[in-house]
């Protein structure tokens, strides 16, 4: 397997993981199950793994917020759902789900060949475990022009990605393509290499410290210090003392702390948050 990547890290240290070599351009449109004769489309599930400490060094919880994934085409009104699951194996045809989250989203044709992202109900993935994430698009029964078909690209990916249409979950009597999870590559000739990332924060677990999930940088300092705390943290005040313990009247913003008008020497920071308070010693240059 390829060593997987992170794409993104804002000031609150929500990140984006993603198994697409290009996880950005979704202008390749796959396949899917459905009946090209009448216009009815079958169940189709289409999802990737994430071992996210075994590929990405996440050694904590995480919480998943946000989900993207490619849109090659898809109808106008089309109902579909993010859900997210724990599996026990990365081979989705041979793993057990578990699920943790699932969100109702309905399609549009405005984001055709583009990659969609939605807020989801927030799922936390305990640490060390590999979540699924599966966009299930389901049987249409006799209305027509009710599809969708994922975006990706010829890049390459980082591993495996997956495809399912049997009729599961569907309520009706059709059994889709009578496909169970299969790695989608081994469906036709052509690459289907789905791009479905995801976005989200570490969290704090029972006997976990404010200080694992936390990062204060540069230290030393000159005119700026970073705080990068995770979303699902609330910030409640920030201050600086100096060594006689006298409050600087520094501002935090947005993540980070003006320096400019402070003095050389060292500084004591005290950051009381909705999970603790962490207090660090700061060298101003």
């Amino acid at each position: 397997m390829m060593a997987a990547a992170a794409m993104t890290m804002s000031a609150y240290a929500q990140t984006t993981y993603t198994q697409s070599v290009n996880p950005t351009d979704a202008g390749t449109g796959g396949v899917a199950c459905w009946n090209s004769g009448n216009g009815e489309y079958r169940d189709n599930a289409f999802a990737r793994t994430y071992s996210l400490e075994e590929d990405f060094g996440v050694d904590q919880n995480f919480q998943i917020t946000q989900v993207e994934f490619g849109q090659g085409t898809g109808d106008e009104g089309t109902p579909a759902q993010i859900n997210i699951y724990t599996v026990n194996n990365e081979n989705l045809g041979a793993a057990a789900f578990t699920l943790i989250s699932s969100t109702d989203i309905i399609l549009s044709a405005a984001n055709d060949g583009t990659v969609v992202v939605e807020d989801v109900d927030p799922a936390v993935i305990p640490v060390g475990e590999i979540a699924a994430i599966e966009l299930f698009v389901p049987d249409s029964g006799t209305n027509i022009n009710m599809r969708f078909f994922p975006g990706f690209n010829t890049d390459g990916q980082l591993n495996t990605a997956w495809l399912r249409s049997d009729g599961t979950g569907t309520g009706g009597t059709n059994v889709g393509c009578e496909i169970p999870y299969t790695d989608s590559n081994t469906i036709v000739a052509d690459p289907q290499e789905y791009i479905i990332n995801i976005t989200g924060d570490v969290v704090l677990g029972v006997g976990d410290n404010l200080a694992d999930v936390v990062s204060i940088f540069p230290n030393p300092a000159q005119n700026e210090l970073n705080v990068n705390i995770p979303s699902t943290i609330e910030v409640e005040a920030v201050s600086m003392y100096d060594i006689l313990g006298k409050d600087t009247g520094v501002q935090y913003n947005n993540g980070t702390i003006d320096l400019s008008n402070l003095a050389r020497g060292v500084y004591i920071l005290n950051v009381r948050t909705s999970a603790g308070t962490l207090t660090e010693k700061i060298v101003k240059q």
